[in-house]
């Protein structure tokens, strides 16, 4: 008789994993980490601020300060001390203060303090909060902050007893001007027109540069964006929207150029790196010839962009004049977090990890050997003393002969003499990307004994747009092929105990557990968290898998070409199924809604599949509390020894 059950999260969480090993790194370990977030030069390049986030415990709610440190390492100190949360530091054009946003208030707002120290002032006293703030010049900040929504719909609503009319519930932005002196009140430059998801002051303040959308519904920001530009009146002085999905908008250093983020195939290939010039309107893609993924834009000069991008499986930091001509700042070798630049000192500050190094801050020369940069902090050295998995990466030929990369966790004192299950992981999206960056999900499954399998199949970003839009249309086709041709070329040349093969993943990693389980019978046990199981359904469940974006990746609509979606629905394909499976998911899940979990629970249970389900209350996409994040990692483990019989 085959087990059916399902399961709602209780307050009490199982004991986690290897908490008898105190040398083995655990789910505790990972969630205490302190991470490092946001470095920033000072404008002589002296001094770099950045952010630290520090826990008290492994479940508690991580604070976030201030620091400063010198680039050759000295005068550590901390600038902010505030159980309330600080982040976000920019430097005065000046370099005497720097402003930050702040939890301090109910709301969130900009605070101003000396590099020398002393007390934080609050500068702004934004009603509905400030979201985003840059400096114009020494005496003035920029802020965003939300539109109050019409008092003629909140009414209606309230009359008809919290009744809305679908679509009225996004907001919209409006951009201030806020004097740093005492008692000084702000002016407000943009009023709930449009919702601002990103903005740069011109250096004089005369000017603003802004990307915009209808308001914030997470779709009309995808498919409606534009960059402006505005005078400090609110004139539209330019604009551009021929392109989709565009962020990372800023100034030149002469104010006479804009630099912003867009993306010419897809939604989400940000493959383009635009800048125009806002006398002639003219704009040109720098890095059309080098077709990235660019994840970040800095500035280093008048003629001179910088950006990030992953290139295969590390991230670069590259240089592009106007001509188009591109040179590395950084070589690809870690996986960098965010990054800031001085070209007074010639030097590039990043955070980043790789394999079995966690997160640090590091700098290092331009063009210098990335391997010779310098660690600024060792907050996380206490990890590399527990026994940790190592990773490889492999490249191998697909059904077609395109070669994948992948990475591989492997087991500490790995050995091709020995045999050990394989765990095929999928990554999400689809158009993500596998790093080889220090992540829970390769030391959980490595350090209980797996080799894990987390290819870059077609679909994803990092390797171009024809990479990126090769399934479109296709999904769970040529991805699916590209992922079992790794199984098979990894029991070839791994140690993979072909008897013990699991599958599990996390959003599109969960829609390929899904339909990898309807397609094949190789695998021992199943988990599939956040994953999509029905992509009809899911067309008028998610927030934004539909529309203009469903006909890119399925080349349709439902009500016009169901085919096309129900050929690339994993639920037409479980009556194959009978993979021991488990289900984990969010209830307040927007992205993927837990239907279509409940959708493949249902089948499961009417084929007599075992199959068990979890659902998280309050917890969205991500899955993010500790507790509930740590439950999902100890079941989805569990669930594996169960199966594999090694518990």
């Amino acid at each position: 008789m085959k087990q059916i059950s399902f399961l709602l999260i209780v307050l009490f969480i199982v004991p986690l994993f290897s908490q008898d090993e105190p040398g083995k790194f655990t789910i505790r370990d990972y969630l205490s980490q302190t991470s490092i977030r946001s470095p920033q030069f000072s404008p002589d390049g002296k001094t770099i601020a950045y952010v630290i986030g520090e826990k008290e415990k492994w479940d508690a709610k991580r604070i976030n300060n201030i620091w400063l440190v010198n680039p050759d390492g000295s005068g550590k100190k901390q600038l902010t001390n505030s159980q309330k949360a600080d982040w976000h530091p920019r430097w005065s054009p000046d370099g005497k203060r720097i402003a930050f946003l702040s939890a301090r208030s109910k709301k969130t707002q900009v605070y101003l303090i000396n590099i020398n120290g002393g007390e934080a002032r609050k500068i702004t006293s934004a009603k509905r909060g400030v979201s985003q703030f840059a400096w114009i010049d020494n005496l003035r900040i920029a802020y965003v902050t939300s539109a109050e929504r019409d008092s003629l719909v909140i009414a209606r609503e309230d009359s008809a007893g919290g009744g809305y009319v679908v679509g009225t519930k996004a907001k919209k932005s409006e951009l201030w001007i806020q004097p740093l002196a005492e008692k000084s009140k702000a002016k407000k430059v943009t009023g709930g027109k449009y919702y601002i998801s990103d903005f740069s002051p011109a250096g004089d303040g005369d000017k603003f540069a802004l990307i915009i959308a209808p308001d914030s519904d997470q779709f009309n920001y995808l498919m409606d964006g534009k960059v402006l530009v505005i005078d400090k009146a609110g004139k539209e002085l330019f604009a551009f929207k021929e392109a989709k999905v565009f962020s990372d908008v800023d100034f030149s250093p002469d104010n006479k150029k804009i630099s912003f983020i867009g993306n010419t195939v897809g939604y989400s290939a940000n493959n383009a790196l635009f800048v125009s010039d806002l006398k002639s309107k003219e704009t040109k893609n720098l890095t059309a010839d080098f077709d990235p993924t660019i994840e970040a834009v800095e500035w280093l000069d008048k003629n001179t962009v910088t950006f990030k991008t992953p290139r295969n499986v590390y991230s670069g930091i590259y240089r592009v004049n106007l001509k188009g001509k591109i040179k590395p700042l950084l070589e690809p070798h870690w996986v960098v977090g965010s990054y800031s630049l001085n070209p007074k000192v010639n030097k590039i500050v990043f955070t980043a990890s790789r394999g079995d190094r966690p997160a640090e801050m590091y700098v290092n020369k331009f063009a210098k050997k990335p391997q010779q940069a310098r660690s600024l902090t060792q907050v996380n050295k206490w990890i590399t003393k527990k026994e940790l998995a190592s990773t490889k990466i492999i490249r191998y030929p697909s059904f077609d002969g395109q070669m994948i990369e992948a990475v591989l966790a492997l087991p500490p004192d790995y050995s091709k003499d020995k045999k050990y299950p394989l765990l095929v992981f999928p990554h999400g999206g689809p158009d993500g990307i596998v790093t080889d960056r220090f992540h829970i999900f390769h030391q959980l499954f490595a350090l209980n004994g797996m080799i894990v399998f987390r290819p870059n199949f077609r679909g994803g970003i990092g390797y171009g747009s024809k990479f990126y839009a090769a399934n479109r249309g296709k999904l769970g086709d040529i991805d699916y092929k590209d992922i079992m041709a790794g199984v098979d070329y990894l029991i070839k040349t791994e140690a993979v105990d072909t008897a013990k093969l699991v599958v599990g993943g996390w959003s599109y990693g969960g829609y390929m557990t899904d339909w990898i389980i309807g397609h094949s019978q190789r695998f021992k046990a199943a988990v599939s968290v956040a994953g999509v199981a029905n992509t009809v359904s899911m067309y008028a469940q998610s927030d934004i898998n539909h529309g203009d974006i469903a006909r890119w990746e399925f080349k349709g609509v439902p009500v016009l070409n169901i085919e096309n979606f129900q050929r690339s629905s994993p639920f037409h394909f479980l009556k194959n199924c009978t993979t021991p499976t488990l289900i984990l998911h969010g209830e307040a899940d927007t992205r993927v809604p837990v239907m279509q979990s409940w959708e493949l629970y249902r089948a499961l249970v009417d084929l007599q599949v075992e199959v068990q389900m979890v659902l998280y209350p309050g917890a969205t996409h991500g899955i993010r509390p500790p507790k509930q994040f740590a439950d999902v990692m100890t079941r989805w483990l569990e669930w594996y020894q169960k199966h594999l019989n090694t518990k």
